[in-house]
C-alpha cells in the first residue's frame, strides 16, 4: 500500500519514518519500564513514581500512534490538525518526563557504578540498601529513581537509555507536529485529494 503523499511526498515519508521511530523508541521503553517495575515489585516496594509515569505515557502514546497510522493512510486532511495538536501534547508529555527524570540522573555516573557481581561501590550501595531496608514490606513505600538506578551498572545505563530514548520521542513528536500541518498546508494548495499523486 504506497504511502498517501498530500501534494508532498518526501514529507509524507518523513512523516510515516518519525511514526516508525517513536513506535520502536515506545515499545524500547515500555520493556525497560515494565522489566523495572517487576523487579522492584518483587522487593515488596513500590516502584519510583518517575517509572511508572513514564510507563503510562509511554503506553497510551503508543496507542495513539498505532490509531493514528490508519487516519494518515485513509487520508483524514482535516485530521492532520488534530493529529498535529496530539502530537504537540505528547512532545510536552515526554519533555516533561525527559526533565524529572534527568534531574537525578544527569549527576550519575555509570562508568563508576559497581557492578552487581563485583564489589560493591560504597556509597551507591549504603544508598540503595538505606532506602530498601526502609521502605521494604511497607504499603505506599517508594524507592528513589536515583537509588534505583545507582544501585548497579546495568540499571544505571538502562535507566539513562531510557531517559534518552524519552528526549527522543521529544523530537520525534516536535518533527510530526510541524510535519502533519504542512502536508494539510500543501495539499490544498496543490489542489489534488490528498491521497492522489501529482505525478
Amino acid at each position: 500500500m504506497p504511502i498517501p503523499d498530500y501534494g508532498a511526498a518526501p514529507l509524507a515519508k518523513t512523516f510515516m519514518l518519525a511514526r516508525g521511530l517513536s513506535l520502536f523508541a515506545m515499545v524500547c521503553i515500555v520493556g525497560l519500564t515494565a522489566n523495572f517495575v517487576a523487579e522492584i515489585v518483587s522487593t515488596n516496594t513500590d516502584p519510583p513514581r518517575e517509572v511508572v509515569a513514564t510507563l503510562t505515557i509511554t503506553c497510551l502514546a503508543a496507542l495513539y500512534c498505532l490509531i493514528s497510522i490508519p487516519f494518515f493512510y485513509a487520508r483524514a486532511n482535516l485530521g492532520l490538525f488534530i493529529m498535529a495538536g496530539l502530537d504537540v501534547v505528547l512532545c510536552l508529555a515526554f519533555a516533561i518526563v525527559s526533565i524529572v527524570l534527568g534531574k537525578p540522573l544527569s549527576f550519575l555516573n555509570c562508568a563508576i557504578v559497581a557492578d552487581a557481581n563485583a564489589a560493591a561501590n560504597a556509597q551507591s550501595a549504603s544508598a540503595f540498601t538505606q532506602s530498601l531496608a526502609s521502605n521494604i514490606g511497607k504499603s505506599g513505600s517508594a524507592l528513589g529513581i536515583g537509588n534505583w538506578a545507582g544501585s548497579t551498572k546495568v540499571n544505571c545505563y538502562e535507566t539513562k537509555a531510557l531517559w534518552g530514548l524519552c528526549i527522543s520521542l521529544c523530537i520525534l513528536f516536535t518533527c510530526s507536529s510541524l510535519i502533519l500541518p504542512t502536508l494539510w498546508l500543501k495539499a490544498k494548495r496543490a489542489g489534488v485529494p490528498a491521497g492522489k499523486s501529482m505525478a
